[in-house]
């Protein structure tokens, strides 16, 4: 039975990600199509505070209805999202609508979580989470296709149109498939405090830490580099998915087996490793300029070897440090992408503001990867 639940979850992830990665490297380009490029950046803080506050009050309504229905919750909000993007065109609804699709994105992915965690048990959540990650990442291969071909003859309005009909369709797998599964016995949050316990734990704040790091390389990438490639290197949209397609490749072939080595040797020096090769390679991309689509590939392709190493690492350390019923834990976690979404724009904007070129970002960029091999090797022997 845990192994069929386990399955239906798996599947709930990747319907998910389909919409999500379909409209992952368009937001910023269709929202900069309203507002302009230098407040896009702002969009995403807003939603990246939203998301945080989101998540520091669900622990309280999980124990009141518990996490099948908050997820069903999330994700038909979330639904109604994408259907009033794909039909508005007025730029005050579009820009508030978008950032509350940031926050129920979130919320949507915690709820994943929760579910999977219950079902995972210590010994075996490298594999596990390497196994849901990498059929994560299978919906984002596809996706980047899909989108290329879908902005061949479309605009970006028909994308979160497709991304509507697959949240209905996940909406009602969810409804169905997913209402028998038990809830653990939460522990009581009555405040805030638990927020002050997760940083006490010192497992918990250094993969909060990692974590951050890298979904401050995954924000500056995902917001950045599609207009940097399309407005200033003019690749053509469908270049660009075929680039990005190819550089998702690691994140479907590296998590599991990376999640099953963990099991056995820990995490520590893995992640190292992941942190060094994203850093080097994101330094990297400040020296090409060239309009050749394989050069580009490839680069963001090693970019990519590095970061799914730490995705997968850092999960697979997180998870071995927390319990079932601590879903509070969970949802801080989880807060880091939104965090890393508020410093990225900012970062950028200091950046641009300081530097004569918009590509000087990825030495940013590379700088603070470098920092994360720091943070990876003050992971104790005991701790993976």
């Amino acid at each position: 039975m845990e192994k069929h639940n386990r399955r239906i979850i798996y599947l709930a992830g990747f319907l998910f990600s389909l919409p999500v990665a379909l409209s992952a490297y368009i937001n910023s380009s269709f929202i900069s199509s309203f507002i302009g490029e230098k407040l896009t950046g702002m969009v995403y803080v807003l939603g990246s505070i939203g998301s945080i506050l989101a998540l520091a009050f669900s622990p309280k309504i999980f124990q009141k209805i518990g996490v099948h229905k908050f997820l069903l919750l999330a994700i038909f909000f979330d639904t109604l999202s994408f259907g009033i993007l794909a039909i508005s065109s007025t730029p005050w609804v579009v820009v508030t609508v978008f950032i509350l699709g940031l926050c129920l994105n979130t919320l949507v992915i915690f709820s994943l979580d929760e579910l999977l965690k219950i079902f995972s048990h210590s010994k075996s959540t490298g594999s596990i989470r390497g196994a849901y990650l990498s059929i994560i990442n299978i919906a984002w291969i596809l996706a980047q296709i899909a989108s290329g071909n879908i902005l061949s003859t479309f605009d970006f309005k028909t994308i979160y149109l497709f991304n509507f009909f697959i949240m209905i369709l996940l909406l009602v797998i969810s409804l169905y498939d997913l209402r028998k599964i038990p809830d653990p016995k939460y522990n009581e949050t009555k405040d805030l405090s638990y927020i002050k316990n997760f940083f006490r734990n010192k497992n918990l704040a250094r993969s909060y830490t990692i974590n951050s790091l890298l979904q401050f390389f995954f924000c500056c990438m995902v917001i950045y580099t599609p207009i940097y490639l399309s407005s200033h290197l003019h690749f053509t949209w469908i270049e660009i998915s075929q680039m990005f397609a190819f550089m998702l490749i690691p994140f479907l072939i590296l998590p599991f087996p990376l999640g099953k080595y963990s099991d056995k040797i820990g995490e520590r020096k893995m992640l190292m490793v992941g942190f060094t090769i994203t850093a080097l390679s994101a330094i990297s991309l400040f020296f090409i300029t060239t309009h050749e689509v394989s050069v580009w590939a490839i680069a963001l392709f090693i970019t990519r070897i590095g970061a799914a190493t730490v995705e997968a690492m850092g999960d697979a350390y997180f998870f071995k440090h927390v319990k079932s019923e601590e879903e509070q834990f969970v949802g801080v976690y989880r807060s880091s992408p939104s965090f890393a979404y508020i410093v990225g724009p900012l970062v950028a904007f200091i950046t641009f503001s300081l530097t004569p070129s918009f590509k000087f970002l990825y030495l940013v960029l590379g700088a603070f990867m470098l920092y994360g091999v720091y943070i990876s090797s003050t992971i104790e022997k005991s701790d993976n």
